[in-house]
């Protein structure tokens, strides 16, 4: 059994902040249950099958979507457990888990090496100034793959660190749709005559 720990390094190496960030600031709001959620299961492969690994989700997916959203917003990215003045925002944004697995791949490498994936999918709200959904779509990472190895002393940390990339990169393909579909439309538009 192995646990892993949200790691702002991990992150870090992940992050890719946009050439042209948006105007405006993002609230990011997760509940205090999803905030401390815990993934514990086996990886979906056949290597490493009769371990098992616990993974602060809930946390990596916190301060993930925050990072995303400071990449991609000039103002910045707020974590709140609630939606407050939400006048202040151009967005507010609330991601919930779905699934998550992880598996290393040795098939992938013939049996020599062995590849860390991670695959998660989150459900993503955006949230009006009452906290009444006004948006909803399912994002899937599909597979995400950390560099192969020959031998870890910690394969598990290797689990970690992409779960880390995979959830980012979710975050930040999010950031963009709502920039897209929320900021970038919020610009005034002159009184149809009647």
């Amino acid at each position: 059994a192995h646990t892993g720990t949200y790691n702002a390094g991990y992150l870090a190496a992940a992050r890719r902040p946009v050439a042209a960030p948006c105007e405006g600031r993002v609230l990011v709001v997760t509940t205090e249950a999803e905030d401390a959620y815990i993934y514990k299961g086996h990886p979906t492969s056949f290597t490493g099958s009769a371990t098992t690994l616990t993974v602060p989700l809930g946390a990596i997916i916190k301060e993930a979507t925050v990072a995303a959203f400071s990449d991609a917003f000039r103002g910045g990215a707020e974590a709140s457990a609630s939606v407050h003045d939400a006048e202040r925002f151009v967005a507010v944004v609330s991601p919930h888990p779905v699934s998550f697995t992880y598996e290393y791949n040795q098939l992938k490498n013939v049996g020599f090496a062995i590849t860390p994936t991670a695959v998660v999918s989150i459900d993503v709200h955006v949230l009006d100034a009452g906290g009444v959904i006004r948006w909803q779509k399912a994002y899937a990472s599909g597979a995400v793959e950390g560099p192969s190895y020959m031998l870890n002393t910690a394969p598990q940390e290797e689990i970690v660190k992409v779960t880390h990339k995979a959830v980012y990169d979710l975050m930040a393909k999010v950031a963009s749709d709502v920039s897209a579909q929320f900021v970038a439309s919020q610009v005034p538009t002159a009184p149809e005559a009647r």
